[in-house]
């Protein structure tokens, strides 16, 4: 190891191994101070203004930059700028429309609810837009979905008039139709994003993820690659990547599948899909290197030992394969592609009877699956329909989908509070999942109707009328806003 430019005179301060021995302070001060400058200039992707520039803006300019800063719902933003049209002496109900955005965001539920309170008598009509669009951030956290509908739909109404539409309360309305599994209507209200806002990138990751669910390959690429060229580079992008890959092998478009998942972190899951796309592009060694791989990281990655036990198979190592997908079943006891291939090769050691139990158990499974997609598609159409969404949660359940279970479960409480069952199926699942036990005797614990934080109510269906607040009863207690308007 070449050690000759070393230095190792203990003297030598950092400024001075930086700079030379001989280097002035003066030198140094200024530097430091073209650093720090250089620092403060520095317009950051997640910030909404240009720190040399802020007091450079109008009040006007301030509130704008702040409404945009709530499209996207940076906080810090949007207090600077409030903070900014109090020392300009700006109109008190644009001040007191961010407070209430800000203390929104922060959960400070009856805060927000008194602030909007003070702008009941406001004829702005960007100021009452975005009065019903907080309110339905608060109903929404609140997981009162009846009344967070009611106030969005009343704050895209208004906003229909402004020159910039309401953004948020289009993209909370997506999401909100989302969570109930009304995957038409939230796709409906993407689409009115992408807009609004031609250039919002996660739009498009949201919409590519509700395609990708339902099997749209085609239109499910075009989304995720839209966002990629809306933002190269945003937090999620390797999720985006993973999401092409998976469509393109899908699509059996090898290559292509490779080049994207060859962009992202080496993971168990990563290299298990490249694995795959290396077998059916013919390489099989470099596809058995990276299941190795795989399987050293994570011993129960499904992907990889189906693919492994399929390459058994094939190669007639029956009593391999056995093991192999014997062992990928122990963490995934409801996969119908794994007892199909374990059928296989219990069909090629002549065990015929295993052969047979398996190759049932895969069909059943394989109904079940159908079944599930159908409905999926079929709750589009009917969204108030309790006994669908609540079948869909069973059939979750029984194709080892746990997570998708407990969203069909809270749809279907969405619709009725009271059903016990999708209670109790919910309560049992988030035991099961957290590693508890559950005991079949205990009371159900039915969830109350959500409570709901003191919002506007909404006095009738004229565009431009201001919510009003009702009265607490005693400080800081909530009370039920109207969750239909009144004729």
């Amino acid at each position: 190891m070449n050690t000759e430019n070393q230095n190792t005179d203990p003297e030598l301060t950092g400024a001075e191994v930086l700079l030379g021995r001989n280097a002035s302070l003066a030198t140094v001060l200024a530097i430091l101070i073209l650093v720090v400058a250089s620092i403060l200039l520095i317009d950051k992707r997640t910030q909404g203004i240009n720190v040399g520039t802020q007091g450079k803006l109008s009040a006007n300019e301030h509130f704008r930059q702040a409404i945009e800063a709530m499209h996207t719902r940076h906080t810090p933003d949007v207090l600077m700028h409030r903070n900014a049209l109090q020392q300009l002496g700006a109109p008190e109900e644009q001040i007191t429309l961010l407070t209430a955005f800000t203390q929104a965001m922060a959960d400070d539920t009856q805060a927000a609810a008194e602030s909007i309170q003070k702008l009941e008598d406001s004829d702005d009509e960007t100021i009452t837009a975005y009065i019903y669009y907080i309110a339905g951030e608060m109903a929404f956290k609140q997981k009162d979905y009846a009344s967070a509908i009611d106030y969005l739909q009343t704050a895209i109404q208004i906003g229909e008039n402004l020159e910039v539409k309401c953004l948020p309360a289009y993209q909370l309305m997506a999401a909100l139709h989302y969570d109930q599994g009304n995957m038409q209507h939230a796709m409906e209200a993407a689409q009115q994003v992408t807009q609004i806002a031609p250039d919002n990138a996660q739009i498009y990751r949201f919409m590519g993820s509700i395609q990708q669910d339902y099997e749209q390959w085609e239109d499910a690429k075009t989304a995720y690659l839209t966002c990629l060229e809306k933002d190269p580079w945003p937090e999620y992008r390797e999720e985006v990547l993973v999401g092409l890959g998976k469509i393109s092998l899908k699509l059996r478009e090898y290559q292509e599948a490779k080049r994207y998942l060859e962009l992202v972190t080496v993971k168990a899951n990563v290299l298990a899909l490249r694995a795959e796309c290396d077998y059916n592009l013919g390489d099989l060694g470099i596809a058995l290197e990276q299941l190795q791989r795989s399987l050293e990281m994570d011993p129960f990655q499904r992907d990889a030992i189906l693919l492994t036990g399929t390459i058994q198979v094939q190669d007639k190592q029956y009593n391999q394969a056995i093991g192999t997908i014997l062992k990928g079943l122990e963490s995934n006891p409801k996969d119908d592609q794994l007892m199909y291939k374990l059928a296989e090769a219990y069909r090629g050691v002549g065990d015929s009877k295993n052969a047979e139990k398996y190759i049932a158990l895969s069909d059943e499974l394989r109904q079940k699956r159908e079944r599930f997609s159908k409905l999926n598609t079929d709750a589009i159409a009917e969204p108030t329909n309790i006994e669908m969404r609540f079948e869909l949660g069973q059939l979750a359940e029984e194709i080892d989908k746990p997570e998708l279970a407990v969203i069909w479960y809270q749809a279907v409480l969405q619709l009725d509070p009271m059903n016990e069952e999708a209670a109790k199926n919910i309560n049992r699942i988030i035991l099961e999942q957290s590693g508890g036990t559950v005991d079949e005797q205990a009371p159900i614990q039915v969830p109350l109707k959500p409570q709901t934080p003191v919002l506007p109510n909404t006095t009738g269906n004229t565009p431009g009328t201001a919510p009003v607040l009702p009265q607490t009863t005693t400080p800081n207690t909530p009370v039920l806003p109207q969750t239909k308007p009144q004729n």
